[in-house]
C-alpha cells in the first residue's frame, strides 16, 4: 500500500515509522528534516521529497495520484487544510487524514470537504497525561454514539487478588501474567482498577453543599480574617478607631442615660447604623450627652462608608488575583497541570470530566486557552520551577502534578521539584524526546514521563490504514488498532497482514473489532 506522509516533525517521524515498519511504501515530503530523522526513515527504504507540500509539482512526484491514502501533519493547520484540500482534489480515491488542532473544524472538514479524518494530538493524547495522574495505564480513549470507552493495563494479581472476572473484556495478558489489557467503558475500567467512580452531584445538593459551607463558622472566621488582612492600613487605622469609639460610646450610654448593658449595645448599633427605631433617645438627656450622639451619628456615616470600602476593596482584589492568576488554592486532594497550552488545557478537561479537583498553572496570566477551561478550576500564574508557585497552586494537598509544557527541560525541573517537595505525589511530565522519556522514568524519580506525538502517532496511521478505526497504539513489537465491530469480510487484501483479530463486546449490542499487527524490529526510536 503507497502511502504519502507531508510533514517529518515529531508527528511526522513517528507515523512515517510505523508504516514503514509494517511494511507499507511510504514517501514523506518536507521542507527539511532532522538529521537523525532523515537517516532513520530512509534506513527503512523510506523515500524522501524535499519541497513545499502546498507545491502541487511536490506532491505528485511524491507519487500522491497513486497513493491509497495520503497523512498530512505539519505543525502547521492551515497547511495541513490546505495540503489535504489539493489531495482530495488530485486523488480523490485516497484516503486523506489530516493533523488540525481545532476540533469543531476538524468535525466540518470531516462532514462537507471530504477528508476522511481529521485529528489532534492533543485530543488523542490527552486521556494518557490524565490517566497518568491515576497511577492507572490507559492507552487511551475513543467515543462510539457519545459514549465514552478506554482501552487500559490492570494489574492481574490485583484482580485475582479482588475476586474479579474481567475475561469478557480482555484484549490480551503478558505472558508472565503481570497484566490484562482490556477494552470498556471509562465507569467500568475504573471499578476494576479499583477506583470509585464518582458521580456528579445534583444542582439541588450542590446548592445545600454551597449553603453549608457558607454558614461553616470556620469558613466565615477565615474569610473575615482575609478581608481585614486584604484592607489598606489607613483604611484599617479608620476601621479601628469606629470599633473603639462604637465600645466607648456603650459605657457612655449605660451610665449616662442609665441603660442596661444590652440596650446599650443595641441603642448604639442602631445609632450607627442610622437605623433610629426611635424606642430610645437621648433627648431626656444633658446637652453634653446629646452632642455626643450627635457625634455617634456622624460615626454611623463614617462606619458604614468605611465598611463598603474594605468589602468592595476585598471583592475586586479577589477578582484581580483570579485574572491574573495570584489566588490561594483551598486545601484540597487535587492534581495540578503546569502548562495550559493545546495538550495542557485538553488534559484539564479531561480530568475535570473524571470528576476530579484540578488546579491550573501557567507562566502566564492570559494563557492562550485558559478560556476554554471550567471557570471553576482555580488558576496560579508563575513559574512552577519555583517552589512558591507550587506551594501557591496546594502542592501540600496535590495528589499528582502533570508538567505539560512545550519545553522538555522546564517539565523536567518541574517533575523534579514535585518530587522533592512532597514525594508522595504523582510526577507525570511531557517530554517531546520519547527514547528520553523512557530514560527519565527509569534513571530518575519521576513517575511517569510520556511523548505526546509518541501516543498519537498510532492513530493517525490506523486512520489512513482502516475506514473504521477508531484508535490504535502499539504494545511492543505490535501494532494494534479498535475499530468499528462488524463480522463482514475484509476488503481484498486488508487482512493479510493480521497477527490476529477478534470481535470484542463493549456494550449490549454494540462491538468492536481489535486487530493486530506485527511491527518490523528497529533501532530505538529518538
Amino acid at each position: 500500500m503507497r502511502v504519502v506522509v507531508c510533514g517529518l516533525g515529531q508527528v511526522g517521524y513517528r507515523v512515517t515509522m510505523l508504516l514503514a515498519r509494517l511494511g507499507e511504501d511510504v514517501t514523506v515530503v518536507t521542507l527539511q528534516g532532522r538529521e537523525e530523522f532523515v537517516e532513520a526513515v530512509e534506513g527503512f527504504g523510506c523515500r524522501i521529497q524535499y519541497g513545499d507540500a502546498r507545491n502541487e509539482r511536490n506532491v505528485i512526484e511524491a507519487g500522491i495520484e497513486h497513493a491509497a491514502a495520503i497523512i498530512v501533519c505539519t505543525d502547521d493547520d492551515l497547511v495541513n487544510i490546505e495540503v489535504a484540500l489539493d489531495a482530495r482534489r488530485i486523488n480523490p480515491r485516497a484516503r486523506v487524514v489530516v493533523r488540525v488542532f481545532d476540533q469543531n473544524l476538524a468535525r466540518r472538514l470531516e462532514e462537507t470537504l471530504g477528508v476522511h479524518r481529521a485529528l489532534g494530538m492533543s485530543m488523542i493524547s490527552a486521556p494518557a497525561f490524565a490517566a497518568a495522574a491515576l497511577g492507572e495505564s490507559v492507552r487511551g480513549a475513543f467515543t462510539i454514539e457519545g459514549d465514552s470507552y478506554v482501552v487500559g493495563r490492570i494489574d492481574l494479581p490485583v484482580l485475582e487478588e479482588r475476586g474479579v472476572d474481567c475475561d469478557h473484556l480482555r484484549i490480551h495478558s503478558d505472558e508472565t501474567g503481570e497484566w490484562v489489557e482490556v477494552l470498556c467503558g471509562q465507569a467500568e475500567f475504573s471499578k476494576l482498577a479499583g477506583r470509585t467512580s464518582v458521580k456528579p452531584p445534583s444542582a439541588a445538593r450542590t446548592m445545600l453543599r454551597g449553603i453549608l459551607a457558607a454558614a461553616d463558622p470556620r469558613n466565615i472566621g477565615r474569610t473575615l480574617v482575609a478581608i481585614w488582612r486584604n484592607a489598606p492600613i489607613p483604611l484599617k487605622g479608620v476601621a479601628s478607631i469606629i470599633v473603639l469609639l462604637a465600645l466607648v460610646s456603650v459605657f457612655v450610654f449605660h451610665f449616662g442615660m442609665h441603660l442596661s448593658a444590652v440596650d446599650s449595645v443595641y441603642f448604639v448599633i442602631t445609632t450607627v447604623t442610622t437605623v433610629g427605631y426611635g424606642d430610645i433617645t437621648p433627648k431626656d438627656a444633658g446637652p453634653w450627652l446629646k452632642l455626643y450622639g450627635c457625634l455617634l451619628m456622624l460615626l454611623g456615616s463614617a462606619s458604614v462608608a468605611t465598611l463598603y470600602s474594605i468589602v468592595t476593596d476585598f471583592v475586586v482584589s479577589l477578582k484581580l488575583d483570579q485574572m491574573l492568576g495570584r489566588a490561594r488554592v483551598a486545601s484540597a486532594a487535587h492534581v495540578i497541570v503546569v502548562g495550559l497550552g493545546g495538550v495542557g488545557y485538553r488534559t484539564v478537561n479531561e480530568l475535570r470530566r473524571l470528576k476530579l479537583e484540578v488546579v491550573g498553572i501557567d507562566v502566564k496570566p492570559d494563557a492562550e486557552f485558559r478560556a476554554f477551561i471550567d471557570r471553576e478550576v482555580p488558576f496560579v500564574a508563575g513559574d512552577a520551577r519555583d517552589p512558591e508557585t507550587l506551594k501557591r497552586a496546594g502542592l501540600d494537598q496535590a495528589t499528582a502534578v502533570l508538567a505539560l509544557t512545550e519545553n522538555d527541560a522546564v517539565n523536567l525541573s518541574v517533575g523534579l521539584a514535585t518530587k522533592k517537595l512532597r514525594p508522595e505525589a504523582r510526577a507525570v511530565v511531557r517530554l517531546f524526546n520519547a527514547q528520553f522519556a523512557e530514560k527519565v522514568r527509569v534513571a530518575m524519580e519521576i513517575d511517569s514521563a510520556l511523548s505526546a506525538s509518541r501516543i498519537a502517532a498510532p492513530t493517525f496511521v490506523g486512520a489512513a490504514l482502516y475506514e473504521d478505526a477508531l484508535f490504535c497504539y502499539i504494545e511492543e513489537n505490535r501494532f494494534i488498532a479498535v475499530r468499528h465491530g462488524n463480522e463482514d469480510a475484509h476488503p481484498e487484501g486488508e487482512g493479510r497482514h493480521l497477527l490476529w483479530e477478534s470481535i470484542h463486546p463493549i456494550h449490549g449490542a454494540r462491538t468492536v473489532r481489535v486487530s493486530t499487527r506485527d511491527l518490523k524490529p528497529h533501532a530505538p526510536l529518538p
